[in-house]
């Protein structure tokens, strides 16, 4: 499962990871931080706060949300 942590914040499982990790790198490069919570899932965390929004829409976009999730 998946799930929303704060704004610039989002907890991904193991199924997703992948997919997330690869478009956030390729559209946020370092922008993007990545931590494996052992027992969670995987972090994502935006860094940069002018980048949010398109971490929040990139996001999105990958999962399949609906636009008023975050």
């Amino acid at each position: 499962m998946c799930s929303v942590v704060s704004d610039s914040e989002v907890m991904v499982c193991d199924v997703s990871r992948d997919r997330v990790r690869d478009m956030l790198v390729e559209r946020l490069g370092d922008a993007a931080r990545v931590e494996t919570v052992h027992g969670e899932g995987t972090r994502f965390t935006c860094v940069d706060a002018e980048r949010v929004s398109e971490f929040q829409a990139s996001v999105k976009e990958v999962l399949g949300w609906a636009e008023d999730c975050f």
